[in-house]
């Protein structure tokens, strides 16, 4: 190998290895990220109010339910079943509300402006589309009704 060869070899060389310790100093900070979002989830709760007034509920990060209040006059202006559905719309607003909370701690993590394989190297494949859930009604082209040794011919 000539001097030149070397030298234009070990320029490559000396750019590859400043573009993966960026990309490693990049992954790093995302990954410091990710844990101060992770916790902040962990941390997080969400509250909602009945549309009657009656009802306050309170969800973890996860839309388990760890508090519910009721008005000091709850049993006085409702039922036991209006109280339940009282209860339960209120749940499920306190969930949806977490589940946007969460959403929106972690959108610097799930949007595709993040760098792909494909920006750094000619010709791999993305994996930006990787994260996508695929429908189910994809899936459910066999008849369902049947058992599964039947539908294989078992039975």
């Amino acid at each position: 190998m000539s001097t030149a060869e070397w030298n234009s070899t070990r320029g490559r060389s000396e750019v590859l290895r400043g573009q993966i310790d960026s990309m490693m100093e990049d992954l790093r900070e995302r990954t410091r990220l990710l844990a101060l979002a992770q916790e902040k989830i962990a941390l997080s709760t969400a509250r909602a109010q009945s549309a009657d007034g009656l009802v306050e509920v309170d969800v973890n990060a996860s839309g388990a339910v760890v508090g519910v209040k009721f008005s000091s006059d709850a049993c006085a202006k409702s039922t036991p079943k209006k109280l339940g559905a009282s209860v339960l719309a209120a749940s499920t607003a306190a969930s949806a509300d977490m589940r946007r909370q969460n959403a929106e701690i972690l959108k610097p993590f799930t949007t595709a402006t993040q760098l792909d394989l494909p920006d750094l190297i000619a010709g791999a494949p993305s994996v930006r589309g990787l994260s996508a859930v695929p429908q189910i009604a994809e899936h459910m082209e066999q008849d369902w009704d049947q058992t599964v040794l039947r539908s294989a011919g078992n039975v």
